[in-house]
């Protein structure tokens, strides 16, 4: 069930476009956050969808829901990609997904969705199959979660099209909507109606 917040965004009336993945909680929004988000008001964007990658941003995500109530619409996840600078980035863990979760559960009821998971196999962070099966773990325990609170996912998938649609369909995720951020994966879309 979509978030009251989520539902008057996605309702409201007239005509207009959703950003359906951003980063706003990036700290170089920090300074022109109020800018970006009365510009794409005026080009008529009705709605931001704010994914998370790691559980160190969450609380903003949240903080910046709350203060633009019903226009930044909030996903909390573990992407597969962890770390706050390219050169401290790698594979995402379980570890990363245990430190995640409880917040995630404090934030149910207000979410659009579980967001931003997925598959990165992309050498530089998953260069062992070790790696990309713990991704795997990571995303099936993910999937798992927004299953049980009937919320769709926002996925990423970069070097793991395949591999991630074969996750999705093995784990069941037809009850979830997913947005997949690949373009090879466009050419095969890949939508899970919304129950």
């Amino acid at each position: 069930m979509w978030s009251a917040a989520a539902a008057a965004a996605m309702g409201a009336a007239g005509v207009g476009m959703v950003d359906c993945h951003c980063h706003l909680s990036d700290p170089d929004f920090d300074q022109d956050l109020d800018d970006v988000l009365e510009k794409a008001k005026k080009a008529n964007v009705m709605a931001l969808v704010l994914v998370a990658e790691h559980s160190g941003e969450f609380e903003k995500i949240m903080q910046l829901s709350e203060r633009y109530n019903g226009f930044v619409l909030p996903c909390l996840g573990v992407h597969p990609v962890q770390g706050l600078s390219p050169e401290d980035q790698r594979s995402v863990t379980l570890k990363d997904l245990d430190v995640a979760l409880p917040i995630i559960e404090k934030y149910k009821d207000q979410l659009l969705a579980i967001g931003e998971v997925g598959l990165d196999f992309s050498p530089r962070f998953a260069g062992t199959e070790e790696q990309k099966e713990e991704q795997r773990q990571v995303l099936i325990r993910q999937v798992q979660l927004a299953k049980r609170l009937n919320l769709p996912l926002n996925v990423h998938s970069r070097s793991a099209g395949r591999p991630t649609i074969s996750l999705l369909n093995e784990q069941e995720a037809e009850t979830c909507e997913t947005v997949a951020f690949n373009f090879n994966l466009l050419r095969n879309r890949f939508t899970c109606p919304r129950t």
